[in-house]
């Protein structure tokens, strides 16, 4: 058997076969293991932003009714093992050990097969976690997209329902340059005659979805239409929201997740599990006020100490942060705001500094240890069309980052941590290190 390491190392090195966007390699892959994915309940989840978010509620709300819950999501913050977890408990390191061990064979066969190309990272971990959840048994399967939709590798299942968290621009190399076209592409897991939940959106990411859901002879339930909700209170311990769904009404719902977008999703999650009547599946209403109170989903507005007040969010797209700044003007109160930025040079990250620098007193530049990072030396340039350049610190590395941040700050100050999910995974790899305890 090899090991964890020796895992890891072949699973990365399939990094070097690229994205390749289509369903043919996996679906033969899968064929040759006896189908797992079409042996499951799914609920599948596509969007832009909130798609973890919400796929951590479902999953915690069905849970709550006794549920087995598998759920895959990407990327990991920390370690490997979390894209991979049954009742948010993490795939163990002998389990990816061996279940890479039984498909290395089949991933041979598809690469020798003419007509097929070698399956990529994606690919592979997918075909991983169909396996481990069918042989698991689990009860459910949350999904959660990796890149657009109609394409994505998990998109060869046949979902019980088809979710779609807001749409914005991300990806556009590969999605589209309109919001009408990245709609599409996350539609494209709309099946035909499913049920397919969509949370708050522009018009036209609306209305491509509607028009979607019609051609496929779908039924849709969309936040801010069918299903609507009001915050009651949204503060630093989170939400308290009212709810109208599709058969009940929810007074005083609370859920522990910081910010007000965090309604949203919990919003979308509801009605999806409420959704689940329409195939029989009920899901106590009970169980929905205490999944949602026992939600737990780290790097988003994630509160890692106080006096100071340091925040980890792994927003990585202009939408995102949109949202963080929101929730730092709204929710949080402090006498300096020290924003510690990483962001990868593949992402809008212009304009992802456009929109947080000015609320900062002091940011602090620095890179994850990443090809794709921006130089801390550009971001500090560009922050520098904000705020003065006497407020921007460069440093080399997360670490140093942290280190530089702490050291400038007040107990009444609060520290955000954000730009990527690969910077909040750093971020938590240093706080779990000897170095910072």
């Amino acid at each position: 058997m090899i090991t964890y390491a020796e895992a890891l190392d072949y699973i990365y090195n399939l990094n070097k076969y690229g994205i390749k966007l289509g369903l043919k390699n996996i679906s033969y892959l899968l064929f040759l293991l006896g189908n797992p994915h079409k042996k499951l309940n799914i609920i599948h989840i596509a969007g832009t932003n909130g798609k973890g978010s919400t796929a951590a509620i479902i999953s915690s709300i069905i849970q709550s009714d006794g549920f087995k819950v598998g759920l895959y999501t990407s990327p990991h913050l920390v370690d490997f093992t979390e894209r991979m977890k049954i009742n948010f408990q993490s795939i163990s390191e002998g389990k990816i050990c061996e279940l890479l061990e039984r498909i290395k064979p089949y991933i041979k066969e598809v690469d020798h097969t003419s007509g097929y190309n070698h399956p990529t990272f994606f690919e592979v971990i997918t075909t991983m976690a169909f396996l481990y959840f069918f042989e698991e048994k689990v009860d459910f399967l949350v999904l959660e997209v990796g890149l657009g939709g109609r394409l994505d590798a998990t998109n060869v299942c046949e979902p019980l329902i088809s979710v779609i968290t807001h749409i914005d621009y991300d990806h556009m190399d590969k999605l589209g340059n309109s919001i009408k076209e990245i709609a599409r592409e996350k539609g494209g897991i709309i099946k035909s005659g499913g049920i397919v939940i969509i949370s708050n959106q522009y018009d036209e990411a609306y209305d491509e979805i509607r028009k979607m859901t019609c051609e496929k002879n779908s039924l849709i339930f969309g936040i801010g239409k069918e299903i609507n909700y009001k915050i009651i209170k949204s503060d630093v311990k989170g939400n308290i929201f009212n709810l109208k769904g599709i058969y009940n009404d929810y007074k005083n719902l609370y859920i522990p997740l910081l910010g007000k977008y965090q309604v949203d999703n919990a919003a979308t999650a509801v009605t999806t599990i409420e959704a689940l009547r329409i195939k029989g599946l009920n899901i106590s209403k009970k169980a929905v006020s205490e999944g949602l109170e026992k939600v737990n989903w780290e790097g988003r507005l994630e509160i890692i100490q106080y006096d100071p007040l340091l925040i980890l969010d792994g927003a990585h797209n202009p939408n995102g942060v949109k949202k963080v700044r929101q929730a730092l003007e709204e929710v949080f109160s402090y006498h300096r705001l020290i924003l510690v930025l990483a962001i990868f040079s593949d992402k809008d990250y212009k304009k992802m500094i456009r929109i947080i620098s000015p609320i900062a007193d002091l940011i602090i530049t620095t890179k994850a240890k990443n090809p794709r990072a921006t130089p801390p030396q550009i971001i500090a340039q560009k922050a520098a069309q904000y705020i003065s350049q006497d407020r921007i610190i460069v440093t080399e590395n997360i670490p140093q980052a942290i280190k530089c941040a702490l050291s400038n700050s007040h107990k009444d100050d609060l520290i955000c941590i954000t730009g990527s999910l690969y910077t909040v995974g750093e971020a938590k790899r240093y706080f779990k290190s000897k170095e910072y305890k």
